[in-house]
């Protein structure tokens, strides 16, 4: 560190439930601070998908404060999200079999998909995991549940939305905020990106390019992945106490099911 962490002064960013911040030292460099993030920071930026760790320390109540490159950028908007740049990094994440390894080690476990679905109930509070809708949804989901071979897992982000994307002045796409990094289908994220962002008419080119058969396990998968991303983004925005967003998911949620 070319500076004391200790001259910093952390600002939190809003809608991170309290565990990211903007660093800024008394010269007025920043840094982006995160809280108790995955571990595998420094494997990701050495892979170029996410910005350069620069360093990390364990705090005195435990917790462990990880300090990465403040890049000067952008998060992307919900119209940037069609572009290849994102297929790109996806597919450079989802093929490395150095981070799942790791990840691994960590004592991460590969997850089926009945586990997310169990992990999402066990995560949904009271008011949400009531709704007599999402728990007809859940409760189809759990009839209708896709092929996985635990051989194919492989890294994902698990939250893929338009405002954990950042591009640099330079062009640079990278993922930020790996708080929900987990071992499964690479079509937890695929799936994210199709239903949230990409129109039907274009979901055949889309998956062209990433590398995907088109075939209807494909389309039954892009289904029920799909589905669950709704289902996360509702708990994220309900976590932040983000009833509007929770209300949209939930609406835009039967919009795509509708649309099977």
């Amino acid at each position: 560190m070319a500076q004391s962490d200790k001259d910093l002064t952390l600002t939190p960013l809003k809608g991170k439930s309290g565990q990211a911040y903007i660093g800024t030292y008394p010269n007025g460099d920043k840094i982006f601070v995160k809280i108790n993030t995955t571990p595998i920071l420094a494997a990701l930026a050495k892979e170029q998908i996410a910005p350069q760790l620069l360093w990390a320390k364990r705090l005195g109540n435990g917790d462990m404060m990880s300090a990465q490159e403040w890049l000067d950028g952008r998060l992307l908007t919900r119209a940037d999200m069609n572009s290849k740049q994102i297929i790109q990094v996806l597919l450079q994440m989802h093929k490395s079999k150095p981070l799942v390894n790791q990840l691994l080690q960590l004592n991460y476990k590969v997850e089926t998909p009945l586990d997310l679905l169990l992990s999402w109930e066990r995560s949904a509070p009271y008011q949400i995991s009531e709704n007599a809708y999402l728990q007809s949804v859940v409760a189809e989901m759990k009839r209708n549940l896709p092929d996985f071979k635990k051989d194919y897992a492989t890294i994902v982000h698990g939250d893929v939305r338009h405002s954990n994307w950042v591009i640099t002045t330079s062009g640079l796409v990278y993922l930020v905020d790996w708080d929900s990094v987990r071992v499964t289908d690479r079509m937890y994220d695929v799936a994210h990106i199709l239903s949230h962002y990409i129109p039907h008419t274009r979901w055949a080119e889309w998956l062209s390019y990433y590398g995907y058969k088109q075939n209807t396990k494909v389309f039954q998968k892009i289904k029920w992945y799909g589905q669950l991303s709704y289902l996360s983004q509702i708990l994220k925005y309900y976590e932040n106490r983000d009833m509007e967003n929770v209300n949209q998911e939930i609406y835009e949620l039967r919009k795509f099911r509708e649309s099977f």
